[in-house]
């Protein structure tokens, strides 16, 4: 038991030090250019090693999307820790968000990478996964507290969620990402402020 505990144990912290060093690698230089030899080079294992833990490189690009968006998810939470008031939970997460976007390696990753990387279908299928439940729960705590109009179903999270995605793009790409998020931030406020 306790060889295969060490095994495992072995094999765990191969596959993070493999992780990280994919998130580095593919925040330096992108999905196109990057390389398994690099990214095995960087965590310090084979590239067998690499192709144990991952079929190819698609499969290392989407782990290393996964914890950008844990990452986010995590702060997010963090940030929003004590907030009772929906409408400031909300102002809080999205700029939360946005913040996030200005950060290199996430903004080259989950937005810039990601869609083309993955595919469009399984890169939203992920950003659902994380997000689209947390975005339904606050605005249903701002319906159920009378800030905006009943929701039905989830649409109005979907459509607050793909205005954020965009709104990321928008920061992500920016000249100036400081003034973008703020814009960014307003209007997306705005948008969920149009649902009363």
């Amino acid at each position: 038991m306790n060889v295969k505990g060490r095994r495992e144990e072995y094999a765990e912290t191969t596959r993070h030090a493999i992780v990280q060093a994919a998130v580095e690698r593919f925040a330096a230089g992108g999905f196109a250019r990057t390389t398994i030899d690099e990214v095995a080079d960087a965590a310090r294992v084979t590239k067998g090693a690499v192709y144990h833990h991952f079929q190819d490189k698609s499969e290392l690009f989407e782990a290393a999307f996964v914890v950008m968006e844990e990452r986010l998810l995590v702060r997010v939470d963090e940030g929003v820790q004590g907030i009772e008031d929906p409408w400031e939970l909300m102002a809080t997460g999205i700029d939360l968000f946005l913040a996030e976007c200005c950060e290199a390696d996430f903004r080259r990753i989950a937005i810039q990478e990601a869609p083309a990387a993955l595919g469009w279908a399984r890169w939203k299928e992920i950003e659902e996964r994380y997000f689209l439940g947390v975005v339904t729960a606050v605005l249903d705590a701002l319906a159920s507290g009378g800030v905006i109009g009943a929701q039905t179903g989830d649409l109005s999270a979907r459509l607050l969620l793909a205005a954020m995605s965009e709104a990321g793009v928008a920061v992500a790409d920016a000249v100036s990402p400081e003034a973008a998020r703020q814009q960014a931030a307003a209007l997306l406020m705005q948008f969920v402020a149009g649902l009363r």
